[in-house]
């Protein structure tokens, strides 16, 4: 089975959870940009938590099924549409042979997912499916998606094939449940941080603007990373630092002065000096902000970062629990 991308939307790409394991040689992570999103809508399908998707920014992409599909859309809000009659995100979708889904614009957050059961079926390239734009690898043929390409999808689970059937017979076009997180991408967000090493070598001046002032996104953001816009930052004296191992998260300061959020397609390395690390339990809502998006930062402890981060995901696992469950009430 393929998917046909009647429109490629905006910077749309396969991604999976990303490859791990190889920092060391050069290769990035990479992977989904929002992985709570991801995650759910591969649930909604009868998927694995690391099965590949779409993924796309701002604007969604078209698509026709050639087979009768299971599908599910979730991340940023938006009013997604099945042969024109709008369906809505966070549940599982029946879409008939020869329908046309068209997710159009996104209306608040700015990373979806279009989830199909069997999940997207490239080749890997290192234990992944996800793009690798600049190496020209991994996804599909190593870019981003294109008017027209046929995207291969694999088999699907005995469970996803059992929701087809249900909706098949019973004729519905979507589950009347639906799940999705609470979140609200308007207005100035808090974004929690943990100090880095070298917080005390920055000036007293710029530790205090850099946690009592706000930033803005700039539209000279990616997924490598987000530069943003705000009160300068300097270092009390000028320090030669050796490159060294950065993450998802961290937050250099070039010359300019103006920070930069390092993100999912970061580097591996890297040797501006670094203020400080986001806490994980915040990267999938700083992933959701777009360009003009303002943010201010809030400092934490390890320990907070720790606990937070736990908690989190014992919210997501009920979550997962919930989901699972509704889908096999479906069934039954």
């Amino acid at each position: 089975m393929t998917l046909t991308l009647l429109q490629k939307g905006f910077a749309s790409s396969i991604q999976d959870l990303g490859r791990f394991g190889f920092q060391k040689y050069g290769i990035i992570v990479g992977g989904v940009m929002d992985p709570p999103s991801a995650k759910l809508a591969n649930w909604l399908v009868g998927n694995t938590d690391s099965a590949a998707l779409i993924e796309y920014s701002f604007m969604g992409p078209s698509v026709l099924f050639t087979e009768d599909t299971l599908f599910a859309l979730t991340g940023a809000e938006c009013h997604p549409s099945l042969d024109g009659r709008e369906i809505g995100t966070g549940r599982p979708c029946f879409a008939r042979q020869g329908q046309i889904l068209t997710v159009g614009g996104l209306v608040s957050g700015s990373r979806g997912y279009l989830a199909v059961a069997g999940g997207i079926d490239t080749p890997e390239w290192f234990g992944s499916r996800s793009t690798y734009e600049r190496a020209r690898q991994g996804g599909f043929k190593g870019r981003l998606l294109q008017d027209q390409d046929q995207i291969p999808v694999g088999k699907p689970s005995e469970f996803a094939m059992r929701i087809l059937e249900e909706m098949s017979q019973s004729g519905e076009t979507m589950s009347k449940w639906f799940f999705s997180f609470h979140r609200s991408y308007r207005g100035t967000k808090i974004i929690r941080i943990i100090p880095d090493m070298l917080w005390k070598r920055f000036s007293e001046k710029s530790r205090h603007a850099f946690l009592t002032t706000d930033y803005q996104v700039t539209t000279s953001s990616d997924r490598m990373g987000y530069r943003l816009e705000g009160e300068s930052l300097e270092l009390d004296q000028p320090l030669e630092l050796y490159s060294e191992a950065v993450t998802n998260g961290s937050i250099q300061v070039p010359r300019s002065g103006q920070p930069i959020i390092l993100l999912t397609d970061h580097q591996s390395t890297g040797g501006y000096p670094r203020i400080a690390q986001v806490a994980s339990v915040d990267l999938p809502m700083l992933a959701q902000l777009g360009p003009s998006s303002k943010l201010r930062f809030h400092s934490i402890s390890v320990e907070e970062a720790e606990m937070l981060f736990v908690n989190s995901w014992k919210d997501f696992d009920l979550l997962r629990k919930r989901v699972h469950a509704q889908l096999a009430s479906t069934v039954c």
